[in-house]
């Protein structure tokens, strides 16, 4: 496969952009507050735009538009429901919670635990969750990063994976500087430059694409593509084409009334925490405080998505396979493709049919593709395609941007790339910090010193995290592990804040279980058929719960429910039948807002009218929910 050119403007622009982010985040260093809260909250002062861009920054990294174009190539676009329904969860959080973590005063998720509940057992799942949380699962997650950013320079620039992965460690340790440095204050600011970067690379790539000849515009997309892949809702069946996600009735139901509030994963925590919480405390008020959630979850679910989609949809008709192959090739290609079982990975030889018959076929398509792949870059690029669907937005930025507009492109990379790790690094440090050293030393440091011991916290979790790149193997894999090794725990993190009978011992066995339900489902022991998501997730699910409400039943309650009680309601808490209204509009407005867009681009204008006139009648109604005063302190950011 061909590299792409840089020529001198695209060049001038990456090394503009880079110098002006980390000057950026060098000078917000200068000027934040030394001290534990002004180093990774920011001083309590973060304005809601500010804390909300920088939450969508951090879920656009490399690998998001990358996964959303194999989600896409796989079943459509309504394969995007694997995390689409997350949206529910999040608005959850967005509505309820904010206020309740400006009113606890913690610096991390992980405190709140002994706010909650007390005694030992407090101390040490608090302990553990900060391990587990800082450490343990923020270097899977930088891991992942790591290894997708590696993968965007292999594929751009057709670099040996040593090369990438060094190049990627050089642009790592330059954020580490930065984020080191500045502290979630210049976390945020530079993250809100980067998403604006990120996201008009996006939007410039989709562009291009499709306005491309070869494409023809949307309408030229829309007739060289079957109906079903544009579909938004799956097929409720057995089995489908193909070309649209298809589940069955039990997993519809799993997936859509499960998922949102049963599994944390990062930035769709049930019980609001992680990074969101991080940023949810750092802001001026709970006003703010609620702006910069909602603002994150209609920005992440339904508008940031489409640019990507776009280009998903136009590498299906630009990158496959069968109008690239030989004619004396099809015949064969086209029986192996039939075969049971068959795997794209056969025609590359990383995998292979069990028996022999079968295999001998296989060997004799993949020598043949192999040797016309060799005078036929199109060709080579839509085996690599048809193996690895994500390669497909990388070769769309390859062919389609013009002089000036790869470097904004990588700019945009580099953007998406940044953000996420620089957030990633803050917030690991902040539970090592204050839930590891400080919680467990024998004195409170200073302000400068927990300054100092932060920035060496940084530096070693970005190198460290490198180390842990080189052992992944499948991004996918380790989203999966995440996913299903938090099953179950959702709800605890939601009822901890409103039921007293919740204590440490049942978030210890929420925590602890999903290992153990993971480990019994995959090993195949009870079952095959739980040896794979998601039937491994939703038994997971179940385990976690029985798990949990035993020992809820054989303990009592926290003794610090009344004080915490007393603490975090001082203000009061919105009726819940006027809670439940809000969210069910914001669900409403933002599934509608997601729709009428993705309804003008591909659809009719009176499809896409219907949902607008949904999202613009649920949305005033949200609106008079809230008090005139909150909305007037929230728009003039008082």
């Amino acid at each position: 496969m061909d590299s792409i050119h840089l020529y001198p403007l695209d060049i001038l622009l990456i090394v503009v952009a880079l110098t002006g982010i980390i000057a950026l985040g060098l000078w917000a260093g200068r000027s934040a507050e030394k001290s534990l809260e002004g180093y990774f909250l920011g001083g309590r002062n973060l304005p809601w735009a500010l804390a909300g861009l920088s939450m969508v920054a951090t879920t656009f990294a490399a690998d998001t538009p990358l996964a959303v174009t194999e989600m896409v190539a796989a079943d459509g676009i309504s394969g995007n429901w694997l995390w689409w329904n997350l949206l529910a969860g999040g608005l959850l959080t967005a509505l309820v919670l904010p206020p309740l973590w400006r009113r606890a005063g913690v610096v991390t998720e992980a405190e709140l635990i002994e706010l909650r509940y007390h005694g030992k057992p407090a101390l040490w799942l608090r302990v553990f969750r900060a391990v587990y949380l800082g450490l343990f699962i923020n270097l899977l997650i930088l891991g992942w990063v790591h290894v997708a950013m590696t993968s965007v320079l292999q594929g751009l620039f057709g670099l040996p994976a040593d090369t990438a992965f060094w190049l990627t460690s050089g642009l790592t340790l330059i954020v580490a500087l930065y984020a080191a440095t500045s502290g979630l204050f210049g976390v945020v600011l530079t993250d809100a430059v980067q998403f604006i970067l990120a996201m008009t690379g996006s939007i410039a790539l989709a562009v291009f694409v499709i306005q491309s000849p070869e494409v023809g515009g949307l309408d030229g997309l829309k007739a060289a593509l079957p109906a079903e892949t544009l579909e938004f809702f799956p097929t409720i069946g057995e089995s489908g084409s193909g070309s649209g996600l298809a589940i069955g009735l039990g997993a519809f139901f799993a997936y859509f009334g499960m998922m949102w509030w049963s599994a944390w994963y990062p930035g769709a925590e049930p019980g609001g925490g992680g990074y969101v919480a991080q940023r949810v405390m750092g802001t001026k008020d709970e006003s703010h405080a609620v702006g910069a959630t909602l603002f994150f979850n209609f920005a992440h679910y339904t508008l940031r998505p489409w640019p990507w989609i776009l280009v998903a949809l136009a590498a299906i008709t630009l990158f496959r396979l069968p109008q690239q192959v030989p004619a004396d090739l099809q015949p064969a290609l086209s029986e192996v493709q039939a075969m049971e079982g068959y795997n794209p990975k056969w025609l590359t030889g990383e995998a292979a049919p069990e028996d022999i018959e079968s295999a001998t076929k296989v060997l004799v398509v993949r020598e043949g593709l192999r040797q016309a792949a060799q005078d036929s870059p199109a060709l080579a690029e839509a085996l690599k395609y048809h193996v690895d669907p994500r390669f497909g937005y990388i070769f769309a930025m390859k062919h389609y941007l013009p002089k000036g507009w790869m470097g904004l492109m990588l700019v945009a990379f580099f953007s998406a790339y940044m953000s996420t790790i620089s957030t990633q690094l803050n917030w690991g440090a902040s539970y090592l910090m204050n839930d590891v050293w400080i919680r467990l030393g024998k004195e409170k440091p200073s302000g400068p010193t927990i300054v100092r011991r932060s920035f060496v916290l940084v530096v070693l979790l970005a190198a460290i995290s490198l180390a842990v790149s080189t052992q992944i193997n499948s991004i996918k894999g380790v989203w999966l592990f995440i996913m299903e090794c938090g099953a179950g725990l959702g709800l605890v993190l939601i009822l901890r804040w409103f039921w007293g009978r919740i204590n440490a011992y049942v978030e210890i066995a929420a925590t602890i279980a999903p290992f153990v339900g993971f480990g019994l489902a995959r090993s195949g022991w009870i079952s095959d058929d739980l040896n794979a998501f998601p039937n491994s997730f939703f038994f997971t699910v179940g385990f976690t719960t029985v798990s949990w409400l035993l020992v809820l039943l054989m303990t009592k309650p926290s003794l610090a429910w009344p004080s915490f009680k007393a603490r975090i309601y001082s203000k009061g808490l919105t009726s819940i039948r006027v809670l439940l209204s809000r969210w069910i509009l914001a669900v409403v407005a933002a599934y509608s807002l997601l729709f009428a867009m993705g309804s003008w681009l591909l659809h009719s204008a009176e499809e896409s009218l219907g949902y607008f006139l949904a999202f613009f009648l649920s949305g005033i109604l949200l609106l008079l929910t809230f008090r005139l005063s909150t909305l007037s302190r929230l728009i003039m950011g008082s």
